[in-house]
């Protein structure tokens, strides 16, 4: 071997072959970060699969039917309260003066939302919903129980506007026993119209409506172009009424009936 290249091979053996077949064999850093890099990768594969189906579940989740609620979840979840009917004297007028009138028609409009009930819908068609009403550009839609509110309420003035033609006396000259829904006299139809009786259907029935606070969404009246409704078309969620009818009649007292 010529002098140039004789330091080469004193130089290779400067480290023993044992050094690098040592060497071969030690483990490399990627051997021992591997296992922790995989591990770490399947935990966040797996936090994100698990996000995912939540969210997916949430969001084909079918919002459950609440009763006397809102088919499509658009009027909120409200608590269920009990609630002790009581006597209200300004539920009705005393059918004579005006300064009554007036009193009974603030007492009613404090049972009113400002605004009336009414509330806007964006994309209509996506729900299970009447027509909207169309009014101040918007699709609109009227709460049940404030439409229920208010013509009841206008019953109520109707008839006021009728017994002031007529004496007290003339309305009351029937009203010889106690106005109330009883089962004392079952086969006997009773027809008593007194004041006191109307007075007490007028807050009876409201009492009832607030209880149930109906919120289903009512659309635009079919027969008219005008901005409103009647009430038709849209979809509540009701008690089984057929169902409370044939328990009812199940444990009848009598077989006898009368309006």
């Amino acid at each position: 071997m010529s002098d140039l290249y004789a330091h080469r091979e004193s130089d290779e053996y400067l480290l023993k072959p044992e050094h690098f077949a040592e060497k071969k064999n030690r483990p490399k850093r990627w051997d021992c970060l591997r296992p922790i890099i995989y591990t770490s990768l399947a935990f966040v594969g797996f936090i994100e699969i698990l996000f995912f189906g939540i969210f997916f579940a949430q969001v084909t989740r079918k919002t459950p039917e609440r009763l006397l609620g809102e088919l499509n979840g658009l009027v909120g979840d409200f608590p269920a309260r009990r609630v002790i009917f009581r006597s209200d004297p300004l539920a009705a007028s005393d059918h004579k003066t005006e300064e009554s009138r007036n009193a009974t028609m603030n007492n009613w409009l404090s049972y009113m939302p400002r605004g009336n009930g009414f509330i806007a819908v964006n994309q209509t068609e996506r729900y299970t919903l009447p027509p909207p009403i169309k009014q101040l550009g918007q699709d609109t839609y009227s709460i049940a129980v404030f439409h229920q509110l208010h013509c009841l309420y206008a019953i109520m003035s109707v008839y006021d506007d009728l017994a002031a033609a007529k004496s007290a006396a003339d309305l009351n000259a029937h009203h010889s026993r106690d106005d109330t829904h009883s089962n004392e006299h079952p086969h006997e139809q009773v027809h008593v119209h007194s004041h006191d009786h109307v007075d007490h259907c007028f807050q009876y029935l409201r009492q009832s409506l607030l209880c149930c606070g109906d919120t289903a969404l009512e659309g635009q009246d079919p027969r008219t172009d005008n901005p409103g409704t009647d009430g038709t078309g849209a979809v509540h969620i009701c008690k089984d009424f057929e169902g409370i009818l044939a328990w009812a009649d199940s444990r009848r007292l009598v077989d006898a009936k009368h309006n």
